[in-house]
């Protein structure tokens, strides 16, 4: 629609127009990015398979702390937990996040807890969270996750972008790397990236430590700032 506002301005205001409908447009994403990240939310789903940091990293998020030292919370258990939206400080913004549910990571909630949030959600963005252990069950729950971008149609409409997000680096970096971990889900990420630019969205993998607060900032803003509106 854009580019034929575009094409008829300019035939009849020359560049004048074609600059009036660019001003326009930008101010109408600048707005609808206001609305998103300063009042409404930015709707995003935190998935991966049982104790591997869901509950631990939407509460650090919540809390606005660097580190979650000590924080081992319960299981979560079947249905999930309500997240209201709350404010959140990404790097020097402040940001609306509405992550919805916090859900457990059973292989029993699968279909159910987690394919319910992503039809109810309508994500602009998936965390899905793994680690150094159980790999066969990450494995198993991360092409879940992409079997269910694949069939759902309505819920993945919104969906910019799916980041791995490999936590407890304070436990298995001392070991290996993250490159040398990720050589066990290397059949995965050549999926989920075919499927990415497929369908559109962004993926990447990074390392963090959510305990600890190591590397959550940076994997958060460049996150948030992928599943915004208006990128900066």
């Amino acid at each position: 629609m854009t580019s034929f506002l575009e094409q008829v301005f300019s035939a009849v205001f020359g560049t004048v127009g074609k600059n009036l409908v660019n001003n326009l447009s930008q101010r109408a994403d600048q707005m609808y990015d206001f609305v998103y990240v300063k009042v409404f939310g930015l709707p995003f789903i935190v998935l991966g398979a049982r104790q591997t940091g869901k509950t631990t990293l939407i509460e650090w998020l919540r809390q606005n702390v660097r580190s979650l030292d000590g924080h081992d919370p319960a299981p979560t258990a079947p249905g999930g937990d309500a997240v209201h939206t709350f404010s959140s400080q990404i790097g020097a913004e402040n940001v609306r996040l509405k992550p919805t549910r916090d859900v457990g990571g059973e292989y029993e909630m699968w279909e159910t807890d987690w394919l319910e949030l992503f039809r109810e959600t309508r994500p602009r963005g998936i965390i899905f969270m793994l680690d150094h252990t159980d790999v066969l069950n990450h494995k198993d729950a991360l092409n879940f996750v992409m079997n269910m971008i694949e069939e759902e149609i309505d819920a993945k409409r919104n969906l910019k972008a799916v980041l791995l997000l490999v936590n407890k680096s304070d436990l298995w970096l001392s070991g290996t790397s993250l490159d040398k971990l990720m050589q066990n889900y290397a059949n995965e990420v050549k999926r989920l990236r075919n499927q990415a630019e497929r369908l559109g969205y962004k993926t990447w993998t990074q390392s963090a430590s959510v305990t600890q607060g190591v590397g959550v900032d940076d994997a958060m803003r460049t996150f948030i700032n992928i599943i915004r509106p208006s990128p900066k």
